[in-house]
């Protein structure tokens, strides 16, 4: 739309409705780098039909279980020959502690080992620490290791419970650190990578392995044995930045695990991993539509990337 406003009633001149979620971006990204990877996505069984239409549609690999209800709804306002986008983001269904079970054992029959099982979003209510515990445990036992990307109440439970990998942005890390609260975040990245270095190794220091802390257009920061590194994006023109982090950690993940069993973490190039994940979420902002890549301009900008950093 040309213009969002408070208070007013407004006119978009186009709307798009696709399946969404930071989980089936990083999907997406995996599908256009030809190297698909299983989505295990719950759905509402009073839409869900719908939303399997659409990944049908984009020819993704998932697999569902089901709750009852329907799909938690994401609203993107996009302004016209303007970066500046408006989320509103639903609460989204309850589910059961049966429901929760039948979907842990759809993501176990998919685990294998030597992987990295991404955990992208939030949860759903109804899933408390101990659920997420289960999760973790689940994964481990398969031989796996779990990477989450979530809320900071969701990330803090995660990390008590030993997840190996974590990758929030900047405002959702510093919020995890200190217990902050998460309903408004606004992008603030002045003084970003000193204070993205420091907030990755705090993640660690509570528990993490890895952490990834991405501060927008300036880059990310990885933390991984007591040192950090801090990784700049490349340039592009930027159609959205929507999706960005989800991209990235698909990258990232498909190239530690191009490099071996990733639960060998001392024998994987996390720097090198983390610049074909800058890489990827830098070719995703150039489409505008979050998670489709474009393969051949990610290993432009990787290349791009190795020679600057």
């Amino acid at each position: 739309m040309a213009h969002f406003e408070r208070g007013a009633i407004m006119r978009a001149p186009s709307a798009e409705v696709r399946a969404g979620g930071k989980g089936i971006d990083a999907a997406r990204v995996s599908h256009s780098l030809h190297r698909p990877a299983t989505l295990v996505v719950p759905l509402g069984d009073l839409d869900g039909d719908q939303f399997s239409r659409f990944l049908k549609y984009e020819g993704l690999d998932f697999k569902t279980s089901s709750y009852q209800g329907n799909i938690r709804v994401a609203t993107m306002y996009q302004e016209i020959n303007s970066s500046t986008m408006t989320i509103v983001n639903e609460e989204g269904p309850t589910i059961s502690k049966s429901e929760w079970q039948s979907y842990l054992s759809a993501i176990k029959d998919e685990i294998k080992p030597g992987e990295v099982v991404a955990s992208m979003g939030s949860f759903p209510h109804g899933v408390d620490s101990e659920d997420i515990r289960d999760f973790v445990e689940m994964v481990h036992q398969k031989g796996a290791l779990i990477f989450f990307d979530t809320a900071p109440h969701f990330m803090r439970w995660a990390i008590s419970h030993g997840a190996d990998i974590v990758s929030p942005n900047l405002d959702e890390a510093e919020a995890t650190v200190k217990g902050d609260a998460e309903d408004l975040f606004k992008g603030e990245n002045s003084n970003g990578e000193d204070r993205a270095r420091k907030a990755a190794i705090a993640l660690c220091q509570m528990g993490a392995k890895v952490s990834i802390v991405h501060a927008g257009a300036l880059g990310s920061a990885l933390a991984y044995g007591g040192t950090s590194i801090f990784i700049p994006t490349v340039k592009v023109v930027v159609a959205t930045t929507v999706g960005a982090g989800d991209s990235l950690a698909a990258g990232f993940i498909l190239k530690c695990e191009e490099q071996g069993d990733v639960t060998q973490l001392g024998s994987i190039n996390l720097k090198l991993a983390l610049q074909y994940g800058s890489a990827t979420a830098a070719a995703a902002c150039e489409m505008g539509r979050s998670g489709d890549v474009d393969p051949t301009r990610v290993q432009t900008l990787f290349e791009e990337l190795l020679s600057i950093s």
